[in-house]
C-alpha cells in the first residue's frame, strides 16, 4: 500500500544501486575477512563451501528479488514482510533488525581498523574505527546520487584487489578441483585430517553468508526511479555477481596454496599465500585495497541501514518523539539526517564491544530465511507479486525455509561461541512474538504502517 510521510528522492538509477549494494556485501571483506575465518574451519573445504553457498546464496537472492518487485521500499525486506505476513512476524524482525545493525556496523569499522593498523601501528584499532563510522556518516549525510559516486570509486579498488589475488592463484595452481570438493582436509593439532561432515555443514552456512547480500539493493528502492518494474531484476544480477566474485578468487586460492599447513596455520591465510606467492609489496598494495574496501562497505551500509531506520520511524514502531526523529530528511539533501547520525552513535558505542562480542550479534541471521521463504509462499498465494517472480517455486522457499533450520542447527552445535549468539537471536525474536501479541491483546498495535511502499 502506499501511503504518507516523507519520501526519499527517486533519482538512482538501476546501475547505481547495484554498485551500493556489491559496496554493502563487499567482496573484499567477505573474502580476506570471511575467507580467512572459512579455511581456518575447513582447511580445503573452503572451496566446495564457497562454491555451494554461493549457489544457494544466488538461488536466495531470486526471493528477495520478488518481494523486492512486489513491495519495494526504504526498508529492504520489511515492507514485503508486512504487507504479506502482517505485523505479527514482522514486528519480532525489526526488533531483531535493532539488536543486528548497530553491531553489524560496528563489525565493519572494527575490521577496517584492525587492517588500518597494519599500516598505522601507532594508532589504536578503537580510534581508527571510530574515525571511519564517522567520516562515512558524513558521507551518507550528502545526496545519494553524490555519496553513490563516491562507493563506485572506491569499489573499483576492491575489485583490483579481488583480480590481483584470483590472478596470482590462477598462475600458481597445485591440485586439481575434483580432488579438493572430493576429498577436503583441514588442520587439527597441527596435522592434515579429513575435514568431517559437520565442519563441512557449518563451513557451507559460512560460505552462503559470505557470498550474500544482494538484499541490500532493497534498501535503495525508494531511492531508485521505477522501481516497481526495475528493482527485482536488480537484486537479482547482485546475487549471481556477488557469488561470482567472492567465490571464485576463494576457490583458486584454495587450488593454489603450496604448503597447507603453513598458510592454514598462519593468522590470515590468505595474506600469507599472497606473501608467498607473489612477494610481500604485493601483499602489502592488496592490504591498501583491502582497508578501502572495508571503509566502502561501511559507507554503503550506512546508506542502507539509515534508510531502514528511516522507513521503520516512518511506521510508528518506536515512541513518537524517536519516530519523528528518525524520519526527518535534510532540508538540501534529502538524506535521513537523524537516522545516519543514530546509526552513527550507537555503532559507534558498539565498537567499545570488542570483536569477539561483536561476532554474538552479527552470526547466525536465521531470521530472514525464515521469514522470506514465509512471504514468498504467501504471496504466491495471495497472488501479491511484483514485475520479477523466482522460477522453480515452491522448490526456491523450501530450500529458504531448510537453510533457516541449518543455520540455527549448525550455531547451535559451537558450544564455544555461535550457540550463544544463536540463543541471543532466537531468544530476541521469541521475546518481541509474545510482547507483540501481548500488546494486540489489549488493542494496541506496536507497529502500524503509513508509508513504507512507495508511488511511481
Amino acid at each position: 500500500m502506499a501511503g504518507g510521510g516523507p519520501k526519499l528522492d527517486r533519482v538512482l538509477s538501476p546501475a547505481e544501486v547495484l554498485l551500493l549494494t556489491l559496496s554493502a556485501l563487499s567482496p573484499v571483506l567477505s573474502v580476506f575477512l570471511g575467507g580467512n575465518a572459512v579455511l581456518h574451519l575447513a582447511g580445503t573445504g573452503a572451496a566446495l563451501a564457497f562454491i555451494a553457498g554461493g549457489v544457494a546464496s544466488a538461488l536466495m537472492a531470486l526471493l528477495y528479488a520478488e518481494l523486492a518487485a512486489a513491495h519495494p521500499g526504504a526498508g529492504g525486506a520489511y515492507p514485503a514482510l508486512y504487507a504479506l505476513l502482517g505485523p505479527r512476524w514482522t514486528f519480532p524482525y525489526v526488533m531483531l533488525r535493532m539488536v543486528y545493525i548497530f553491531p553489524m556496523l560496528a563489525f565493519f569499522a572494527v575490521g577496517f581498523g584492525s587492517y588500518a593498523r597494519t599500516m598505522l601501528p601507532g594508532i589504536p584499532v578503537e580510534a581508527l574505527s571510530l574515525v571511519a563510522i564517522a567520516l562515512a556518516a558524513t558521507i551518507a549525510l550528502f545526496n545519494v546520487k553524490r555519496s553513490s559516486h563516491v562507493v563506485a570509486l572506491f569499489l573499483a579498488v576492491e575489485l583490483v584487489a579481488l583480480l590481483v589475488l584470483a590472478g596470482v592463484a590462477a598462475l600458481h595452481l597445485q591440485r586439481p578441483l575434483a580432488e579438493v570438493l572430493a576429498h577436503p582436509v583441514m588442520l587439527k593439532a597441527g596435522a592434515m585430517v579429513a575435514t568431517d561432515p559437520w565442519t563441512m555443514a557449518l563451513a557451507f552456512v559460512a560460505g552462503a553468508s559470505m557470498c550474500a547480500g544482494a538484499e541490500w539493493a532493497m534498501y535503495f528502492a525508494e531511492d531508485m526511479a521505477d522501481a516497481q518494474r526495475r528493482i527485482g531484476r536488480v537484486v537479482a544480477w547482485a546475487g549471481l555477481l556477488a557469488a561470482l566474485t567472492i567465490a571464485v578468487p576463494m576457490v583458486l586460492v584454495v587450488l593454489a596454496i603450496d604448503d597447507l599447513p603453513q598458510v592454514l596455520a598462519a593468522e590470515a591465510p590468505l595474506a600469507e599465500f599472497l606473501s608467498r606467492s607473489a612477494g610481500p609489496w604485493v601483499g602489502t598494495l592488496v592490504s591498501i585495497g583491502v582497508v578501502a574496501a572495508i571503509f566502502n562497505a561501511i559507507v554503503a551500509a550506512m546508506l542502507g541501514l539509515s534508510r531502514q531506520l528511516f522507513a521503520i520511524g516512518r511506521d510508528g514502531a518506536f515512541p513518537p518523539a524517536i519516530n519523528r526523529l528518525l524520519s526527518t530528511l535534510h532540508p538540501r539533501y534529502h538524506s535521513p539526517t537523524w537516522a545516519v547520525l543514530v546509526l552513527a552513535v550507537l555503532g559507534g558505542l558498539c565498537v567499545l564491544l570488542g570483536e569477539k562480542r561483536l561476532v554474538l550479534f552479527v552470526s547466525g541471521n536465521f531470521s530472514e530465511f525464515l521469514l522470506m521463504a514465509l512471504a514468498v509462499i504467501a504471496g504466491r498465494r495471495l497472488a501479491d507479486t511484483g514485475s520479477f517472480r523466482a522460477p522453480l517455486h515452491p522448490l526456491l522457499p523450501i530450500g529458504s525455509l531448510a537453510m533457516a533450520v541449518l543455520v540455527v542447527a549448525a550455531n547451535w552445535a559451537d558450544a564455544e561461541t555461535a550457540r550463544l549468539s544463536m540463543g541471543i537471536l532466537l531468544g530476541t525474536f521469541v521475546i518481541a512474538f509474545i510482547w507483540h501479541e501481548a500488546r494486540v491483546r489489549q488493542g494496541k498495535d506496536p507497529i502500524r504502517l503509513k508509508g513504507t511502499d512507495i508511488e511511481d
